[in-house]
């Protein structure tokens, strides 16, 4: 939409030029803003845009024109001879030439015919105004071509590209603009004339990835093409939009190179949740081809590759791979991926072999929680592990003690009271495989039975203990003075402390030492009694 208010200036001495104009309906979207004068005034001339002669001239037309805006309508109206004396420069000095007399209606029509003229000149060039501001405020190249492949009109930014002013562009072809020997096009991976055949065949808008040799080298463009149609509906040429995707691409190859060189498995899919690369790590961990996963839904490939998950620490997902015999444990990220505007593009997806770390920290784990000499459970995890139990319904302890263990220690030494020690624990384990077996210290052992358990159950795990180790001790000569005590407790009060169980343990432990030892006592509170009686 525009508004053009149209100074109309009249030199004449009949005042029915200004009944005439007002008659006449302006134009849409113009005002009329006329003035009659009798005589010829330059100032005025220059104000008009529709400028009518109808009076005695100063000046020839010629000079007359010179007064005028370049753009005005200049009409000359004389008589016949007047008219048909004017000199050729004078002729083109003028819009037009009007012979009298003119009738009212000759006048209202030719008034008209101009109005018309001025009103599409206008739109004219306004419309050539707004295109041309619009294609060269694009940064990308923008070109108009007609059927034979002529360029008619192009932004400067194609005039930058090809080194070319607009003037030398002008009807010229694709060879002489891109300065390519036809024979060079022919062997070269150029695709431009084929494209624009292609979008005059389809008659549609097509999108193309194009390379160009540029007075800056080699350029890579994804070209928007479209058909043009004349009024008639007939092709008439091509409309083309370049964006200069080179440095994108180079960026492009600088990523593939990172994403392949970085120490993690990535993947990277976008907003739709279509995987659009992976690196040499992702095929490597999950033995898998690029082209057999990227275009592909992401999720449904999660769905089938990722099972049984477990969260760590940090609050990621870890899962174990096992490919070509190597197995992995591999923590797993997403990071979102965002434009400039902060929007939501896609995501990476890092997997990151952890398993050194892991198997590390079970060792450190190991170290703090067990024994560095039998490998069994260490007091402190012993507390630990028992206070998370807490809820079960009952608690058992089983408190063993080697018979005799001071005297095999300082008449063999202390390698094979190690190895008394060893030997107690691996049969312990094999005894009591469910249970929690600790060293509490020296040669003293806690079985934590957690469960139920009856009393008869209790006492025949410590007879099979006893036995077992029995025949072990009595088969080898250093340790057959050798033997073990046992003490159980156990408690169905999940408020009892665990202190207090010991203790009860230790108490009956102490009963069967005292009935002979190589022997267990379940513990009672008449047991208790008698023990406190005779002192410890």
């Amino acid at each position: 939409m525009y508004y053009c208010k149209l100074a109309i200036r009249i030199f004449s001495r009949d005042d029915s030029w200004l009944q005439q104009l007002q008659q006449i309906e302006p134009p849409e979207n113009f005002e009329y803003d006329p003035a009659v004068f009798a005589e010829f005034d330059a100032g005025e001339a220059r104000k008009g845009d529709l400028i009518v002669l109808d009076t005695k001239l100063p000046y020839d037309l010629c000079r007359i024109r010179t007064y005028c805006k370049k753009s005005a309508v200049l009409i000359f109206c004389g008589e016949i001879p007047e008219t048909a004396g004017l000199s050729t420069d004078e002729l083109n000095a003028c819009s037009d030439v009007w012979s009298k007399p003119l009738s009212p209606n000759l006048v209202e029509f030719r008034l008209k015919q101009v109005l018309s003229q001025i009103k599409l000149r206008k739109e004219h060039f306004l419309t050539q105004c707004y295109l041309n501001t619009t294609i060269d405020s694009i940064p990308d190249l923008v070109w108009y071509k007609d059927t034979r492949g002529a360029h008619l009109k192009v932004n400067n930014a194609f005039c930058n590209a090809v080194g070319k002013t607009k003037k030398d562009i002008q009807g010229r072809g694709h060879y002489y603009i891109w300065d390519i020997e036809p024979e060079d096009y022919a062997v070269g991976e150029y695709i431009c004339l084929e494209s624009e055949e292609v979008v005059l065949q389809s008659r549609e808008t097509c999108v193309f990835d194009e390379k160009v040799k540029s007075r800056l080298g080699m350029r890579q463009f994804k070209t928007y093409k479209s058909p043009l149609f004349d009024e008639d509906g007939e092709l008439m040429g091509t409309v083309g939009i370049a964006h200069d995707v080179t440095d994108l691409g180079n960026m492009m190859v600088e990523l593939k190179i990172i994403l392949r060189s970085m120490p993690f498995a990535i993947m990277v899919y976008d907003h739709k949740g279509v995987v659009t690369d992976i690196n040499r790590r992702f095929e490597e961990y999950f033995q898998i081809e690029p082209e057999e996963i990227i275009g592909k839904d992401f999720n449904e490939w999660r769905k089938a590759i990722i099972k049984n998950p477990k969260t760590n620490d940090s609050g990621k997902l870890e899962i174990r791979l096992a490919n070509s015999g190597i197995e992995r444990i591999v923590e797993i990220s997403e990071e979102p991926i965002v434009d400039v505007f902060d929007s939501f593009i896609g995501k990476l997806f890092v997997c990151r072999d952890v398993t050194k770390e892991r198997s590390f920290e079970q060792r450190i784990l190991l170290s703090a929680n067990t024994d560095a000499l039998t490998g069994l459970y260490n007091r402190r995890f012993f507390y630990e592990k028992i206070e998370e139990n807490r809820w079960k319904p009952q608690i058992s302890l089983l408190y063993v003690d080697m018979d005799n263990f001071k005297l095999i220690n300082d008449r063999f030494g202390h390698q094979v009271g190690d190895d008394a020690l060893k030997i107690v624990s691996d049969n312990l384990k094999t005894c009591c495989p469910e249970d929690m077996i600790c060293r509490i210290g020296g040669d003293e052992f806690l079985i934590a039975v957690l469960g139920k358990c009856s009393e008869t159950g209790l006492e025949e795990k410590a007879a099979w203990i006893l036995r077992r180790l029995q025949k072990v001790f009595d088969g080898t000569d250093a340790m057959g003075e050798l033997s073990a005590s046992i003490g159980i407790a156990y408690t169905l009060d999940q408020s009892l402390p665990i202190d207090q169980l010991i203790k009860q343990s230790d108490i009956a432990l102490l009963s069967a030492k005292r009935s002979g030892k190589a022997r267990y006592c379940l513990y009672s509170d008449m047991l208790k009694d008698v023990i406190d009686r005779r002192g410890r």
